[in-house]
This record gives structure tokens, C-alpha cells and sequence, in this order.
């Protein structure tokens, strides 16, 4: 690999996250991700491929491996994949005369009692009913264990064949950040309420790559797209206003709430400005 040294006066680090495996065999190997928009777009055109195979076998048991989808974690990334996979592979089998609703099988395996913990019992148990009204499975308490390609296991003994895996069950902060020599919480870099590095002069992190305090809770802030976005604005007014020796902008923001769509114009969402839950 190539390494450059580069000078500079300020360095905002947003690096994202990446998925992790938590070295689960075959997961690294054979898992479909579901991180990004090319992540959605190559699992699209997976299925229209699988739907495709599924036509020509005499099989009925490949068939049904072709057409079994798994998705391994039961957050708001595995819950509304599976929502909206279930809506289109159903939609799409219909084209294939060979193919027929009976073959597709969709499951959600999540460690929790729940789906959806960010959002409660409550709301969690709403979105499996819903995906289970739709055809879907949802298989609590239990984890993947291993994955070659054509069978999921699970820890509970459960085996599945499926040609899909879909790994949605956690992220890990960019290895870029490992060898750097600054305090870290739980791989992320840990800032000071206005987004600087300690003992880093001109150093800023945001979003994924940082560990940003929670000036009333004394936790940190969770890292979802609505806290990086103002963590990077909230950075970038801080860095000019070093710059311009200008007072510094402390990071302070409320959640505003969360939403989760499962499928079919559903979806179900808590607003944290007046502690309410919707079922849509």
C-alpha cells in the first residue's frame, strides 16, 4: 500500500463504520451486507438472479433454497430490509409461472425478545406481528452461528437453507482509527464537548469515528445519521472559529425520534419530543 505524510491545521476524521462479523464463520465470506446504497442495489439484482435460477430448477427443495431469505439481526437495518424484500420478491414471483408464493420464505433472526429494542416492547412487537401477518418468520433468542453459502445455523440448532444471508447485525467503527494514539471508547475516538481530540490540537472527529459526550446523561451520543450531521456542522463552525479565534460551539441535540418502515406503507415510529409512539 502506498503511505503519504501530509501536513495540515485541521483534520475533521469521518470515516463511517463498517459491518462487523464478529468473526462468525463463513459470515465474511458469503453474507450479503446492508450498509450502503450499492449494498440495496447488488441485493436487488441478487434476487431478480435467484428468482431467475429458482424458474429453472425441477427441484422443489432448491427452489426453496433459492427463494429463502435470512437476515441476521432484528434492528432497524434487518427489519426493514426484510420488509421491503418480502414486499418485492412477492410482487416479482408472480412474473415466473414456474415460481409461486408457497416457495418464498423470509426470516428475521435477532438475539432479543423483540424486534426494533431502540423503540420498546411495545413497537417491536407491532413490527414482528405485522411482518408475520405478511408471511414473514421472525426466530428470537437465538443467534447465527455459521454460514457456508447454502445453510444458515443457528446456536439454537436450527438450520436453514438459504442462498442469502443478510448480515445486518452490527457495525465496527473504520480500522483506520486502531493505530491512532488517542483515547478511544469502544474503538471510536473519544472528543471533548466541541468535537476536538484531546491532547490533539487541530484534530476533529464526527459521527461514526467519534465517541461524543452527552452533556446531560453522561453517556455518549448514538451514532445515527441525525446526531453526524450536526456533529459535522457543529466540527466544521468550530474549526473556523479556532481559525478566527472566535468562542467554540458546544454539540448539544435531543434525539427528535426514530422511524422504521417494515413493509406495505407501515411503519411504525417513537417521537422523543412528546414520548409518543405511532403505529402506522
Amino acid at each position: 500500500r502506498l503511505e503519504v505524510d501530509l501536513e495540515f491545521d485541521h483534520l475533521l476524521v469521518a470515516l463511517g463504520s463498517e459491518t462487523n462479523s464478529f468473526d462468525v464463520p463463513g459470515v465474511a465470506e458469503w453474507a450479503v451486507t446492508m450498509k450502503s446504497l450499492t449494498d440495496a442495489a447488488l441485493l436487488r439484482n441478487r434476487v431478480v438472479a435467484l428468482l431467475e435460477e429458482a424458474a429453472l430448477q425441477s427441484d422443489e427443495a432448491a427452489r426453496r433454497r433459492f427463494l429463502t431469505f435470512v437476515a441476521a439481526g432484528g434492528g432497524f437495518a434487518g427489519v426493514e430490509t426484510i420488509g421491503a424484500l418480502n414486499d418485492f420478491v412477492r410482487d416479482a414471483v408472480r412474473h415466473y409461472p414456474e415460481l409461486n408464493e408457497a416457495l418464498i420464505r423470509l426470516v428475521v433472526v435477532h438475539p432479543g425478545q423483540w424486534l426494533l429494542p431502540e423503540l420498546g416492547e411495545e413497537l417491536g412487537r407491532y413490527a414482528e406481528r405485522k411482518l408475520c401477518e405478511r408471511g414473514a418468520e421472525v426466530i428470537t433468542g437465538a443467534r447465527v452461528a455459521r454460514y457456508d453459502g447454502s445453510v444458515v445455523e443457528l446456536d439454537n440448532g436450527t438450520a436453514i437453507p438459504s442462498e442469502t444471508l443478510l448480515w445486518t447485525a452490527g457495525v465496527k467503527p473504520s480500522p483506520v482509527l486502531e493505530p491512532l494514539r488517542c483515547q478511544k471508547l469502544k474503538g471510536r475516538l473519544l472528543v471533548n464537548e466541541f468535537l476536538g481530540v484531546p491532547d490533539f490540537p487541530g484534530l476533529w472527529a464526527a459521527g461514526d469515528s467519534a465517541a461524543v459526550p452527552h452533556g446531560t446523561t453522561g453517556s455518549t451520543h448514538p451514532p445515527t445519521a441525525q446526531h453526524a450531521l450536526r456533529e459535522g456542522r457543529t466540527a466544521a463552525k468550530n474549526i473556523e472559529a479556532t481559525i478566527l479565534g472566535r468562542p467554540l460551539t458546544l454539540f448539544a441535540y435531543s434525539m427528535q425520534g426514530q422511524l422504521a418502515t417494515i413493509g406495505r406503507r407501515t411503519g411504525v415510529a417513537a417521537l422523543a419530543d412528546h414520548h409518543r409512539q405511532l403505529l402506522v
